[in-house]
């Protein structure tokens, strides 16, 4: 077996009732907003400290997968991995067993590459890949 070469957690993802409450709880825990991405069916808030993220999910439709969530108990979604070849990382993570979510990637929040591997495959955390380029990359 060959680890998946990850080059270090990028973000966790927090499912909220209330963000407008988050977002001062998380101001006061000393992390910095950077924003807020409003989405039709999800408002998300961008934190970091030090070289860590949060996003934090209010979901706006309680039929959507994320409503359902924090219907059933909210908080801690998934954890995110960044890796620099998000194609070999999913077909490497196929072939050890995982169950993958996305067999190919998808373009995510930050315009960058992602995949879920299922929580079932991580002990019972969703866990998401997102392909961080090289520096000096031209790639967003």
């Amino acid at each position: 077996m060959v680890p998946v070469p990850v080059i270090g957690l990028h973000h966790v993802g927090i499912v909220v009732a209330d963000l407008d409450a988050a977002i001062e709880t998380y101001r006061k825990l000393g992390l910095t907003f950077d924003g807020i991405a409003d989405y039709p069916h999800t408002r998300i808030a961008l934190f970091h400290g030090g070289e860590g993220h949060v996003e934090l999910f209010e979901p706006k439709d309680p039929d959507s997968d994320l409503g359902r969530f924090l219907q059933r108990r909210g908080g801690l979604h998934h954890v995110a991995y960044a890796v620099r070849d998000i194609r070999a990382a999913l077909r490497q993570l196929e072939e050890q067993g995982f169950q993958l979510i996305h067999r190919e990637p998808v373009i995510g929040l930050h315009g960058l590459p992602v995949a879920f591997i299922h929580h079932e495959s991580c002990h019972g955390v969703l866990t998401e890949l997102i392909e961080i380029p090289e520096e000096g990359s031209t790639r967003q």
